[in-house]
């Protein structure tokens, strides 16, 4: 019902009539029964869906009879949950119809997290506490109990944010959904009360990704950045943050500055340094003077000067390259 529903919600983002509906249909790849087409009971059901699982109502337009045009009441989508399961949805439909060239359609490798994902969500519907082993790629393993408040996906990583047992604000922690580093998840009989005050929207909007608390400031800083050439176009229509506002456009000489509110989180300098060459950060003194620390950090690796007792039991190139030849991949 979902696939049929979402189908018929892509076709009414402009208004349609009937007619042209069933007419698509009769020969769409969805269709189980080729040439035939759908009914006004079955017209029905999908609408009544769409209504009931999305907030999603359709409307007839002021035309009557056969010119009536049928179309979205709503924009779908009010809420981001929403949207990207409509988006997913409606991206499966698309992928589905277009089985006969799949080997030309490249899809991105995700880390495995739909059982995670499952048991999480079973926390957060029922305000119980969840429980697994961490083992994280830089810190020792450890258990942890926590409250699940909500999850967040970023860079194809779900994510599960929430206090840990004592529920205290400053506890927050962020946590990957990934089989390789969460093991022995399972939801607790102990229940907690998720605050009535608590957006997680509002939580997360002055951070980048999901790094939960600054790592420098309690407060979110004003930042401003300058970015060159393609990077300033880009910027302009994939903003870095929502907080993200244009200072000045200097389009003959193939710049933009742009202004943040945000927290400089380890998040924050990992996404500036993705810009390479075509970022400079300007304002605060601190951040610009954090951002060259790593830009040197990154030179002296080059140079060989950072982990030097280390770097001298580092294979040659030449050792390397005979290496590569036993190497699968």
């Amino acid at each position: 019902m979902m696939e049929k529903a979402t189908w018929l919600m892509e076709r009414l983002r402009t208004p349609v009539t009937m007619r042209d509906l069933q007419e698509e249909w009769r020969y769409d790849p969805m269709n189980n029964f080729p040439g035939k087409t759908f009914d006004k009971k079955t017209f029905e059901n999908w609408r009544n869906y769409l209504a009931a699982q999305f907030g999603v109502e359709v409307e007839m337009g002021r035309f009557a009879g056969r010119n009536t045009r049928y179309c979205l009441k709503t924009a779908p989508g009010a809420g981001n949950a929403r949207k990207w399961l409509l988006n997913t949805v409606s991206i499966q439909n698309t992928l589905r119809e277009n089985l006969a060239i799949r080997d030309r359609i490249l899809l991105e490798d995700i880390p495995s997290s739909g059982d995670a994902l499952k048991t999480v969500l079973d926390g957060i519907r029922q305000n119980r506490l969840i429980s697994f082993d961490y083992e994280d790629y830089w810190e020792d393993p450890l258990t942890v109990t926590m409250r699940p408040y909500f999850v967040k996906l970023y860079r194809q990583h779900w994510k599960v944010i929430g206090p840990l047992e004592d529920g205290k604000i400053d506890s927050i922690r962020s946590y990957a959904l990934d089989a390789d580093r969460m093991k022995n998840l399972k939801v607790l009989d102990e229940k907690f009360v998720y605050p009535e005050d608590f957006r997680p929207e509002d939580f997360m909007a002055d951070c980048i990704g999901t790094s939960t608390f600054p790592t420098k400031a309690a407060k979110p800083k004003e930042v401003i950045i300058l970015a060159w050439e393609k990077v300033n176009l880009y910027l302009k229509h994939t903003p870095l943050h929502s907080s993200q506002r244009t200072l000045y456009d200097c389009p003959e000489d193939g710049y933009s500055i742009f202004s943040y509110r945000l927290h400089t989180t380890d998040d924050f300098y990992q996404e500036v340094c993705r810009y390479g060459n075509y970022m400079e950060v300007l304002y605060p003194k601190d951040v610009r003077a954090e951002m060259m620390k790593i830009i040197r950090g990154m030179e002296n690796e080059y140079a060989g000067v950072s982990r030097e007792d280390c770097k001298k039991k580092v294979p040659g190139v030449k050792e390397l390259k005979e290496l590569m030849k036993d190497a699968e991949y």
